[in-house]
């Protein structure tokens, strides 16, 4: 069930960039897994916790009085993320264990089991779906965070710069195997899963004034895709230049007045019969 490759690689860029994005995404996944039903006092299961950015929000919601175990399969990510537990005073209630999410068993099932931006790295998103509901109790809750990505939503007015490096990060994902527009797949991955129809929510994020967000975390993006995309012939490393790409999209949005769209944040749920 677990997809043999990770499109962004494992570089020290990547880690760096997953802990910007962790802080940019934070209130869209609490607001989520809120509305999801997270609770205090919950055991949780966290897929794909990484450096453990997910799991250390849960700590958050659920309390001393519950317990969190995030899985993942990078080791070094693994480190990183129980010395962030220690770090936040946690460490007694969060635990981290290196596990691939077909392997994963549970003697004693969870409350509830959580993911965010893991389920369209999966080679069969529903088959893991449906082996995590496994592991939750009847009553339990499923909710993830996914993403759609899949298409640019042109800005108006047109900046093309933004248009193509969007455009170009899409297409890598879509090449490597991991459907950039996951996010409009998550009804019928949960259906397929055998659970009920799920609650959805979306959130979009709007930017192009200067100092935007976006403009920083589309090109980090790029940056770490950058192998994948000179190897699928997308464009080269001198076309990108990536040191200067955030700074290129900022003056052409600002300078056009453009107001642009980033990738729809989704929030999905169902309580397991």
């Amino acid at each position: 069930m677990s997809a043999p490759d990770y499109v962004l690689g494992y570089s020290e860029h990547e880690q760096k960039r997953l802990l910007k994005q962790a802080a940019l995404l934070r209130g869209w996944t609490e607001r989520f897994f809120r509305a999801g039903g997270l609770a205090p006092g919950m055991r949780v299961l966290d897929l794909g916790c990484g450096m453990g950015d997910v799991s250390l929000l849960v700590a958050d919601l659920v309390g001393p009085k519950g317990s969190v175990l995030g899985v993942d399969r990078d080791a070094q990510a693994l480190a990183r993320a129980h010395e962030r537990a220690i770090k936040q005073g946690c460490a007694d209630y969060v635990k981290f264990e290196q596990i691939h999410l077909e392997e994963l068993k549970s003697g004693e099932l969870f409350d509830a089991a959580v993911g965010r931006y893991v389920l369209l790295y999966q080679a069969d998103p529903a088959a893991t779906l449906r082996h995590v509901a496994s592991l939750v109790k009847p009553g339990g809750r499923l909710i993830f965070h996914e993403l759609d990505f899949g298409q640019v939503v042109p800005p108006w007015p047109e900046a093309p710069l933004w248009m193509r490096t969007y455009t170009i990060m899409s297409e890598a994902f879509r090449r490597g195997g991991n459907p950039p527009d996951f996010g409009r797949r998550l009804s019928r991955t949960f259906l397929d899963a055998g659970l009920p129809w799920p609650t959805i929510q979306a959130e979009i994020p709007v930017g192009g004034e200067p100092d935007s967000y976006v403009f920083g975390w589309i090109a980090d993006t790029v940056r770490s895709l950058l192998p994948r995309i000179e190897h699928f012939g997308l464009a080269t490393a001198a076309e990108l230049e990536v040191e200067t790409l955030a700074a290129r999209m900022e003056r052409e949005a600002v300078s056009l007045g453009a107001q642009l769209i980033g990738p729809t944040q989704f929030g999905a749920w169902a309580v397991k019969p």
